[in-house]
């Protein structure tokens, strides 16, 4: 037989964990994983620079053209003020400076600082996948824990009987197996945990050797709800980064055509003429292109809430279930009071309806993922 890893020497491994950049004993909860991300991600800091860079260029040029004259050069002699009237092309492209580059640079700015949120936002969502990983790694290795504990227990119960003469060599053969086997499950476990351990920490920017007690969530303190589809397919089509985007580039090429109509350039000048041309076709193209976003993000928010609706059925399965269970495990409680079942059989259902209770956990966990997806993805974004 294999040597066996006793017990007690598991128990001892774990209770010097070393616990270090987490909240209160230990735990890492999400909320507080996902704050410590933020304040340290080099792509939030990336685009954070961005976003100020662009805003002092866009004020800048407020500064640098607010004061230039567009129709006229205005000269100081001896004999007094002397203004020349600008030709029609002159003062397109002054008027360029003066008001289209500002338009312009805005425009490059509110990119930038949505694309900034949008950024933390994606981030904030894909760290709770990854936190969900771990999550569920650190519950299933306690539970693993708790599993091979029982087995002991019954390998121990069954190697008494069998001195006894009470059970076969067969019979004490399977709990040796099944003993060996919630060994192995455990180690396994651990390897997980570590590794999903390790790739939260490195999501969060702390060292990748960093330790927990536990992952914690608290989602049923988060009073998430599902709204009605029309209520974020309307919030969607008007505040998508997508469609935003679109629009504001539509608003500053109409500008732009605006621009050359002054003093009837665009009629006067054959190059005028092309480029308000070629801008009206950009427009033209811009505003199909806007239509089909605006579909496909109303397609995509309706995909996100038939998903929600899925996983909330999933989920009142499995309170159905866990309420069956939890009768069950009452009855047979009872039972054991009265000396009519084992405690080594109590335990062990008790131990499936944790597991049941677990999957419970993570169900709401992930219900709430999604409420969180699609109200991000009916506001700037990012998609479901």
């Amino acid at each position: 037989m294999k040597k066996l890893i006793p017990l007690a020497f598991i128990v001892m491994v774990l209770s010097f964990i070393l616990v270090a950049n987490a909240e209160n004993d230990g735990c890492l909860s999400y909320d507080f994983a996902n704050k410590v991300m933020l304040e340290g991600n080099r792509d939030v800091k990336k685009q954070e620079l961005a976003e100020r860079r662009a805003y002092y260029l866009y004020r800048s040029t407020v500064l640098r053209t607010g004061n230039i004259e567009t129709e006229r050069a205005v000269f100081d002699t001896p004999f007094g003020k002397f203004s020349m009237l600008y030709t029609p092309d002159i003062q397109v492209l002054l008027t360029k400076q003066k008001e289209l580059l500002p338009s312009q640079m805005k425009l490059y700015w509110m990119m930038a600082d949505k694309g900034k949120i949008l950024t933390q936002k994606a981030l904030t969502l894909g760290f709770r996948d990854l936190f969900l990983g771990f999550l569920n790694a650190d519950r299933e290795h306690k539970m693993n824990l708790k599993r091979l504990e029982l087995q002991e227990r019954k390998y121990e119960a069954a190697r008494i009987r069998l001195q006894g003469g009470l059970i076969s060599t067969l019979d004490f053969e399977e709990e040796e197996y099944n003993y060996a086997g919630a060994q192995k499950a455990f180690e396994i476990s651990k390897r997980t945990r570590e590794n999903m351990q390790r790739n939260v920490n490195i999501y969060m920017g702390n060292p990748a050797d960093t330790e927990y007690e536990s992952a914690t969530c608290s989602e049923l303190t988060r009073g998430l709800r599902l709204n009605a589809l029309e209520n974020y397919i309307e919030r969607a089509l008007a505040e998508r980064y997508e469609i935003l985007s679109i629009e504001w580039e539509i608003e500053v090429k109409r500008k732009h055509l605006e621009i050359l109509t002054r003093a009837r350039a665009d009629k006067v000048y054959t190059s005028i003429k092309k480029e308000y041309q070629k801008i009206l076709r950009e427009i033209e193209m811009l505003e199909i292109k806007l239509e089909q976003v605006k579909y496909d993000v109303e397609g995509n928010i309706k995909s996100a809430y038939i998903d929600i609706k899925k996983e909330g059925y999933n989920l009142n399965n499995m309170y159905e279930t866990l309420d069956m269970q939890k009768r069950n495990f009452d009855r047979l409680k009872y039972q054991y009071e009265q000396g009519l079942i084992s405690k080594l059989m109590l335990d062990e259902l008790e131990l499936g309806l944790e597991e049941i209770q677990n999957g419970v956990d993570l169900l709401i966990y992930n219900l709430n993922t999604k409420i969180m997806r699609i109200e991000e993805a009916s506001g700037l974004g990012p998609a479901y």
